[in-house]
């Protein structure tokens, strides 16, 4: 059984739980699954997460149709409580959340309670997951009217955000260290940071939620709101960031980029 077979059997197996409320799907749904290196995220609201050993004896119908299970990868927070199956070299990840613990995630996300990265988790990345959410199953429109939530793109909202990335964009110190010392490794933690913040700030200003760096250039092309050849730009910041000779044009081209998504 291929990948997307399996995610359907698994789809109506998790509705026909009497707490489940929808079920949703994160990316592209026709993206290639490369064995070894794509997954199928799955999200799951339920008025009660299923215990493990509830999860465990449903998951007995599916028996013969997948490779193996790893239970409870994560078991609860911004991960919810996941278990995954791996199908012909693809991980399929269902993440179980309650409905209120996903809807009053989001809200404080979006009330600006949650703008710093939680390791290499961006909160902003949540609701551009399900702002873009593919919805397989839901009962009373359950993921209908979370997705509406998120939809609404709240001005507030963006306006905090951007603030707090643009003012964090440059790091003086850092910055005038890397221009001294001429020091590659240094700098590429610093060109890092920059980008980061530059990234979202850039995001916010065109008032986009920020999913992660995958398709970033694809994104900046269609912004209305940006440095002149934004993109190309950022890339080549990389390239000079890499030759010691040339990190002070880089640290010139940060601070005048930088500049121009300011004004």
């Amino acid at each position: 059984m291929n990948a997307n077979d399996f995610r359907d059997k698994l789809t109506k197996l998790i509705s026909e739980i009497p707490a489940a409320c929808g079920i949703g799907q994160t990316g592209d749904l026709n993206a290639p699954l490369v064995p070894g290196k794509s997954d199928i995220d799955m999200f799951v609201i339920c008025d009660k997460v299923p215990s493990r050993e509830e999860r465990l004896e449903l998951y007995q119908a599916l028996k013969g149709s997948y490779d193996s299970l790893q239970m409870e990868v994560c078991a609860g927070g911004i991960w919810g409580c996941g278990d995954i199956f791996i199908c012909e070299g693809i991980d399929v990840m269902p993440m179980y959340f309650t409905v209120s613990e996903m809807q009053n995630y989001l809200e404080e996300v979006l009330d600006c309670r949650h703008l710093e990265k939680e390791g290499r988790f961006y909160p902003v990345g949540r609701l551009a997951s399900i702002e873009s959410l593919n919805v397989l199953w839901e009962k009373d429109e359950s993921w209908t009217k979370i997705i509406s939530l998120v939809k609404k793109h709240p001005s507030k909202f963006f306006e905090a955000w951007y603030h707090n990335e643009v003012s964090r964009i440059i790091d003086e110190e850092d910055l005038g260290r890397a221009e001294l010392r001429h020091e590659v490794l240094f700098f590429h933690q610093v060109v890092e940071e920059f980008l980061d913040h530059f990234l979202q700030a850039l995001y916010a200003l065109n008032n986009q939620y920020f999913p992660s760096r995958k398709r970033t250039e694809k994104a900046i092309e269609s912004f209305t709101d940006k440095p002149q050849n934004c993109a190309a730009r950022l890339a080549n910041i990389v390239v000079m960031a890499s030759n010691e000779a040339t990190i002070p044009e880089a640290v010139a081209e940060i601070r005048k980029i930088s500049a121009e998504l300011k004004k």
